[in-house]
């Protein structure tokens, strides 16, 4: 009798169960652009407070979600930092050619010269809006550093190639 009353029980389970999701670890989004970044006043090597701004642009993604083909990224913050740490935390926003946005959260990761070449890896998480949750991994290839603007004037800005990725967490 028991076996009989095993697919009863167990009946209301597979109804209710809701569907799956994407699978985890999985990217949901790959973009290469170009980063145009820049301070206010100049970054100097000691700490000091700069008005910091990023544009970039998303001109190809490949997206698990084929509406998502380019996007936008601006950010404005306040910061205290210099050209020896330049790896304060970020908030940004990215506009999607469909309209809709994604809010991440990041951190600088490391900073790396290679080949006379500034190298940033930020991570953190999209916190609002398309793709909430997933992680971000953001990889910034800047102008050739000069170290000369960080004794005197300031380094004020930098410029160059960029990739983005998101991969569901959850």
């Amino acid at each position: 009798m028991p076996s009989k009353l095993l697919p009863v029980l167990l009946a209301p389970l597979v109804l209710f169960t809701p569907p799956a999701r994407a699978q985890v670890g999985m990217t949901d989004l790959t973009c290469t652009g170009s980063a145009y970044q820049a301070w206010d006043p100049g970054l100097r090597l000691s700490n000091r407070d700069v008005l910091y701004s990023n544009e970039t642009t998303y001109e190809r993604c490949t997206s698990r979600d084929p509406l998502v083909t380019s996007g936008r990224l601006v950010s404005l913050a306040r910061h205290t930092t210099s050209c020896a740490s330049n790896l304060g935390p970020l908030q940004a926003t990215v506009t999607w050619d469909d309209g809709s946005m994604s809010t991440f959260s990041v951190q600088g990761a490391g900073i790396h010269n290679i080949d006379g070449t500034r190298a940033y890896v930020s991570v953190g998480m999209v916190t609002e809006g398309r793709f909430q949750g997933d992680a971000v991994v953001m990889t910034h290839a800047l102008s050739t550093m000069d170290l000369a603007p960080c004794l005197y004037s300031g380094l004020n800005a930098l410029s160059g190639p960029t990739t983005l990725r998101l991969t569901r967490l959850f």
